[in-house]
């Protein structure tokens, strides 16, 4: 866990993906590293992938923009809890679907 913590790009990407879900297509992208005129989809898709392969999920996880792993990534960022917080409960998540 502590590595990850100290995983600046992990944190900047969960950071950025909250602001993207929380403000949605008026997010301002130079804020979060991203030029303007990107799609939003894809700064969304680009984030999304970024935390799940930093925390080593199974790659059909990563790589598919459908996949639960995504879509519980979307659901606890809404939620307004702490960055450490949410990679817990990734890594959580991750270790659940590893073993079932």
């Amino acid at each position: 866990m502590n590595k990850h913590i100290k995983n600046r790009l992990l944190i900047r990407s969960i950071e950025a993906h909250k602001r993207i879900l929380v403000e949605g297509q008026n997010v301002d992208l130079a804020s979060i590293f991203y030029e303007e005129g990107t799609p939003f989809e894809r700064v969304h898709e680009y984030n999304a992938f970024t935390i799940l392969t930093k925390l080593q999920f199974p790659k059909d996880e990563v790589l598919n923009n459908e996949s639960k792993s995504r879509q519980y990534l979307d659901e606890i960022a809404l939620k307004d809890l702490p960055t450490e917080e949410i990679i817990q409960l990734l890594i959580e998540y991750r270790n659940e679907i590893a073993n079932s």
